[in-house]
């Protein structure tokens, strides 16, 4: 969950601070408007995607590649009280209130359009509320005074703008960002996301009305003067949104083809590279201990193709990958992580850390387990204890087999100590 929300984070920012330097300030609105929404359906969906990366090493000693074993993480327990469940119960409590708050304000559309005169208007429908408000838009709902409307006090202008909410759909946005509110509602960054996206409807409204009226300075005055006794409505397009000088300076404002292409593709590069850096695994790459000369023999993905073995030698060590029939440990293998991870002592650190060790075990022809070594140390005494609780495994392994006759095997073991609070 930490990952997810790190990633999720760093993607949000990244692609809003290019949406912020690059296109917000250009009149290509159609193209900001599926920037902004896929900027955040990328950045939630990212972290689960992963992209596996190996490196192999060069085999300088006479034994045959090892498998590399499923990482095993031990984290050390809480303590005092379960952190992990007040989180989880915060997080549902939260976002509990949230998602009533987010159908609340349906409702009150929904209520609104029940219970309130409709009229047919192009391709909207125009709701007919009984106190004074400026025009908004809910899904294909204009709602509009009663009274202004019976006395035709509203300017057509206003009626272009909000019917351009309407066909291009942009209480769909509105939705899709409310509904990240309400499950990511710890993220910061989503409710930037969400004034830049209001904003740019404002901008595709304001070229609709100017594309129909070809009068800007008109338009602009009919605001400042609708904006005086501006309010909001949750989750609708209001027309009073935002009346600042960003938005008076992008309806005169022209953005070169050229230009325009340019910054576009310069999108692609970013997402490629925030794609690469969040899905890469980390490379599985142990290293030598420093008092050994040895080198590391070669690592091979545990279900990759089987190399070609001839017959063994009686006391030759064999990678199971080749085997007609793999080592098996009583119970299974869950069995065997699970004995690690209760019998493992969590180094003594006072600070937050992540130890990678990586440890190579034989396993004998009667199923004991030898030779373990410990190929890759991050200090803090965690080597030594990986050796001595795979030295305390109590139970022998089923040995492999090549052709049906009992060999020995090799294994690398990774084990990942995830230490914090």
């Amino acid at each position: 969950m930490i990952e997810f929300i790190i990633k999720s984070a760093i993607s949000m920012i990244v692609l809003l601070v290019v949406y912020k330097l690059l296109l917000e300030k250009e009149k290509m609105h159609r193209f900001n408007r599926a920037y902004l929404l896929a900027s955040l359906i990328f950045s939630v969906c990212v972290p689960f995607i992963s992209i596996p990366s190996f490196v192999s090493y060069s085999n300088s000693i006479n034994t045959l590649p090892q498998i590399t074993l499923n990482e095993i993480t031990i984290t050390r327990g809480s303590t005092g009280f379960d952190m992990q469940f007040w989180l989880i119960l915060t997080y549902i409590i939260i976002t509990s209130l949230l998602t009533i708050r987010f159908l609340k304000n349906i409702l009150s559309f929904v209520f609104k359009i029940k219970n309130n005169k409709k009229i047919k208007y192009k391709t909207a429908l125009l709701v007919l509320v009984p106190h004074n408000a400026l025009p908004h838009t809910f899904l294909n709902y204009i709602f509009i005074s009663e009274d202004d409307h019976n006395k035709n006090a509203i300017e057509k202008d206003l009626y272009t703008h909000e019917l351009a909410h309407v066909n291009q759909m942009h209480t769909m946005d509105i939705l899709l960002i409310e509904l990240f509110k309400t499950v990511f509602w710890f993220n910061p960054v989503l409710y930037f996301y969400k004034k830049s996206i209001q904003l740019n409807h404002e901008f595709l409204a304001d070229d609709a009305v100017i594309n129909n009226n070809k009068n800007a300075t008109g338009y602009q005055n009919l605001l400042l003067k609708m904006a005086s006794g501006s309010h909001t409505v949750a989750l609708a397009s209001n027309i009073n949104f935002s009346i600042t000088k960003k938005r008076f300076v992008m309806m005169t404002k022209t953005t070169p083809r050229f230009l325009a292409i340019s910054k576009q593709l310069l999108v692609v590069p970013v997402m490629a590279g925030l794609f690469l850096i969040s899905c890469a695994e980390n490379e599985v790459k142990p290293e030598p201990e420093t008092n050994s000369a040895k080198e590391i023999p070669n690592v091979i993905e545990e279900g990759s193709v089987k190399p070609e073995v001839s017959a063994p030698e009686a006391d030759e060590v064999l990678n199971p990958a080749g085997l007609t029939k793999q080592p098996e440990y009583p119970g299974g293998m869950l069995e065997f992580y699970n004995y690690i991870n209760k019998n493992f002592t969590i180094p003594d650190v006072k600070e937050n850390k992540i130890l990678k060790i990586y440890i190579s075990f034989v396993i004998e022809k009667d199923g004991s387990m030898s030779s373990i070594k410990v190929l890759r140390d991050p200090g803090y005494g965690a080597g030594e204890e990986a050796v001595r609780v795979l030295k305390s495994v109590p139970e022998k392994w089923i040995p492999g087999e090549m052709d049906g006759k009992t060999v020995r095997s090799s294994y690398t073991l990774p084990i990942t100590i995830n230490i914090g609070d």
